[in-house]
């Protein structure tokens, strides 16, 4: 009976949605906690934006978080994450669209034939083309539908899910993080530092190729651990067109389809490049992306098409709600005017250190700092403003002081349950949030060390400009 009361006391968990509510009602605790303080902010007459003015902190009249208040933050975060929210919709019709032709299915069965007895090869590309994207054009929001691709691919392979993800959003981070010429952490962080743009490159390369092989060693090492452990693979929270496979001959139909998906990336990859498209124009490629594909499968009935668009939005819902409930802590931390103070007391330990400590305590700094701004571009508004002037009081360069804002920003981005691409991304799969922390934590820290070697060798050689 003893040992039966110890299971039952044992702790579990929270659940994803779960958790997000307690951070939500943390957050307005610390309101009544954290003084209300804010910086000055000024226009930069040469970008457009709006930048934290460094050294002027000042606190202000607290504005603690009301029950009302606290109540409405789950609608408030919905409004603001609105976008984001009906981005996945759009992504989710579309896929299942895509899903019920079976074109994926027929797709997977002939590439994983192809690789067999290989798989590892085939993950190590797949991981490198995403890393390319992260490193290169900074890719983001566009990885959410590849996950809904990788993820069958993974279960395919007899892999557990997570490594489906892995594929997609690790894969994807640990290039972004390094952001060669990535314009949302490195580019809009150089110009506020007046930088030149993507200077650096040289050791932001090494980082991201450094950051990519612990990415790849990490994810095959728990797929391989899996595979070899015998347990069976429980499915039973992946979204139902996720799971099965139809085993029958790649036709025609499939290959015209396919050419759909294909087209579809091709252009958005020139939209984002050329013509600096957003969600908005990518919703409507992906609608339109499903559309044609209906049409396609569906023989030309509209009807049919539209029927299982909205089929395949409905089993979207969980991660477009996930996402919201996440915004929903920011929404309490902004309003309670304690993000500010938060940010002001990170920076305050890094003036008593020695410059390579000082490096590696601005990377953790910015890990911290990324749980309350996870967008990179916001981040770089309001902490590198702050960092470049600390960096020249503590003999840190500018450089150094944005290579470790975007790796902080970048690689905790896998930790963080206020992010919106892990946790949409973590809902297409019906991969818990538990579960994920269990998987990604270990790789946070083989990151964090390969990172800590870099910053450390950016201070010794004084990594300038160039």
């Amino acid at each position: 009976m003893e040992q039966v009361g110890k299971e039952k006391r044992k702790f579990k968990f929270p659940e994803t949605a779960t958790l997000l509510v307690l951070l939500i009602v943390l957050a307005a605790l610390l309101t009544y906690l954290v003084p209300a303080g804010v910086f000055d902010r000024a226009v930069d007459e040469a970008t457009g934006r709006t930048l934290v003015v460094a050294g002027t902190y000042h606190q202000v009249e607290s504005s603690p978080t009301s029950f009302m208040q606290l109540i409405q933050s789950v609608y408030n975060g919905m409004l603001s994450a609105s976008d984001i929210a009906w981005f996945i919709f759009v992504v989710g019709g579309a896929f299942g669209i895509i899903t019920k032709s079976g074109a994926i299915t027929a797709g997977l069965n002939k590439m994983i034939g192809k690789y067999q007895g290989r798989e590892s090869l085939l993950v190590i590309f797949i991981m490198a083309a995403f890393a390319i994207g992260g490193m290169s054009y900074g890719m983001g929001e566009e990885v959410i539908p590849f996950v809904a691709i990788l993820v069958p691919i993974a279960i395919k392979m007899g892999y557990d899910p997570v490594v489906g993800v892995s594929m997609a959003v690790v894969a994807l981070y640990s290039g972004y993080s390094a952001g060669a010429l990535n314009p949302f952490n490195t580019g809009v962080a150089q110009s506020i530092c007046d930088l030149p743009l993507f200077s650096g490159i040289g050791l932001r390369l090494i980082l991201g190729l450094g950051a990519l092989a612990i990415a790849v060693h990490h994810t095959m090492r728990y797929g391989k651990k899996f595979k070899s452990s015998g347990v069976q693979l429980d499915l039973s929270e992946v979204p139902e067109n996720l799971r099965s496979y139809e085993e029958r001959e790649f036709t025609k139909t499939d290959g015209l389809i396919l050419c759909v998906l294909a087209a579809t990336i091709v252009i958005l990859v020139i939209g984002v490049l050329k013509f600096d498209w957003y969600l908005s124009e990518l919703a409507g490629l992906f609608l339109l992306m499903g559309i044609v594909t209906g049409l396609i499968y569906f023989r030309g009935n509209i009807g049919a098409c539209i029927d299982e668009f909205v089929v395949g939005c409905r089993d979207i819902a969980t991660a477009a709600v996930l996402v919201c409930l996440s915004r929903a802590i920011l929404v309490v931390l902004e309003n309670g005017q304690i993000m500010d103070t938060l940010i002001y007391w990170i920076s305050i330990p890094l003036t008593h250190v020695s410059s390579v400590v000082a490096a590696w305590g601005m990377y953790i700094a910015m890990g911290v700092v990324n749980f309350i701004i996870p967008s990179s571009s916001g981040q770089a508004v309001v902490v590198m403003p702050i960092m470049s002037s600390l960096g020249d009081l503590i003999g840190v360069t500018r450089q150094t002081a944005v290579l470790a804002f975007e790796c902080g920003d970048g690689y905790w981005n896998m930790i963080t349950p206020t992010h919106p691409i892990l946790m949409a991304s973590l809902g297409l799969a019906g991969v818990p949030f538990s579960k994920w922390f269990k998987f990604a934590l270990p790789l946070v820290l083989k990151w964090s060390v390969w990172v800590l070697v870099v910053l450390a060798a950016a201070v010794l050689i004084n990594w300038g400009p160039f």
